[in-house]
C-alpha cells in the first residue's frame, strides 16, 4: 500500500520534518563512507537552517506539556490503565528534562562552529561543498570513520534529542486512531472533522497499482481531497474523473 500523510497543524508539520531529516541522516551513519558522511553533513545543514528559523525546541517542550496534562487528567479515571499511564508520564518527564538542559534554540551551539560556518557559506554554490575549493573538509573527510562520526554525533546531538521527545509525541497520536474505507466520486472527497477530537494527522493509503496521488487540502474544520493522474511524470497530472477507494486514518492525540 502506499501511504500519504498530511499534518494538521504546523507543530505537527514541523515535528514530521525534523524526523524525516534525523531518520536521513542516521541512514547515512549507518555506513560511514566519505560520501555518507558528506551526505549527512548536508543534512546537519538542513536541520540547522530548519531549528534557525523554527523554534523546534519550545514547540516540543510545548506539546510534551500538553500530553503530560492530559495524561495526568486521567490517570486515576475507571477504566485507565494507571501503570501503563505512569510509565507514559515518566516518559514524557525524561523526555522535557532533556530538552530543558540545552539553553536556547536547538543548534545554537553550531553557530559560532569555524568548520560548519564554512560550510554553511558554501551550501548555497551548487556543488560548493567539496575537498578541492574546501580544504579544511577535504582534512576532514580523510579522518578515519570513527572520528568523522563521533564529530556528526556530537553536532547532532541536541537533534537527537529533540527527534526522541517528538518520537514519542508521534507515537502517542499514531495511538489513537480512526481508520475507515472511503471512496472519493469522480477523484474528489471532502468531510467535516469533530470538533470534539484534537485530529493531528490525516493519513490515505492506496494500492500499489494505482497511478495516481492525492492533493489534500486540510484545515481546522473540514478537508478535501482531489485525486490526480500520475501516469506521465513529464506532464502536468489532472483531477481522476472516476471513483477512488482508499482507506482513511485520522490520527488524534
Amino acid at each position: 500500500m502506499a501511504v500519504y500523510q498530511q499534518p494538521l497543524n504546523e507543530k505537527i508539520r514541523l515535528f514530521m520534518r525534523l524526523s524525516y531529516l534525523i531518520k536521513r541522516f542516521n541512514h547515512h551513519l549507518e555506513d560511514p563512507t566519505p560520501t555518507n558522511c558528506q551526505a549527512a553533513i548536508m543534512v546537519l545543514l538542513e536541520l540547522y537552517n530548519l531549528s534557525s528559523r523554527l523554534d523546534v525546541k519550545n514547540a516540543a517542550l510545548h506539546v510534551l506539556d500538553i500530553q503530560t496534562q492530559a495524561v495526568r487528567q486521567v490517570e486515576g479515571m475507571p477504566g485507565v490503565d494507571s501503570t501503563r499511564a505512569h510509565r507514559i508520564l515518566e516518559k514524557l518527564d525524561e523526555k522535557s528534562k532533556r530538552l530543558y538542559s540545552f539553553r536556547g534554540q536547538l543548534g545554537q551551539q553550531l553557530k559560532a562552529h569555524n568548520f560548519l560556518n564554512i560550510l554553511k557559506q558554501r551550501a548555497s554554490i551548487a556543488g560548493g561543498i567539496n575537498d578541492l575549493d574546501v580544504p579544511l573538509f577535504n582534512y576532514w573527510l580523510n579522518k578515519d570513520a570513527e572520528a568523522r562520526v563521533k564529530d556528526l554525533r556530537d553536532w547532532g546531538r541536541p537533534y537527537e534529542i529533540a527527534f526522541e521527545a517528538i518520537e514519542l509525541l508521534m507515537d502517542l497520536i499514531y495511538q489513537g486512531k480512526d481508520e475507515s474505507e472511503a471512496v472519493a466520486e469522480g477523484g474528489f472527497f471532502q468531510a467535516t472533522l469533530s470538533p470534539d477530537v484534537d485530529y493531528q494527522i490525516l493519513s490515505i493509503e492506496l494500492d500499489d497499482d494505482e497511478k495516481l496521488y492525492p492533493e489534500i487540502s486540510a484545515g481546522k474544520q473540514r478537508f478535501s481531497i482531489r485525486f490526480v493522474d500520475a501516469s506521465n511524470l513529464e506532464e502536468k497530472g489532472k483531477q481522476i474523473i472516476r471513483d477512488v477507494k482508499f482507506k482513511l486514518t485520522l490520527y488524534s492525540f
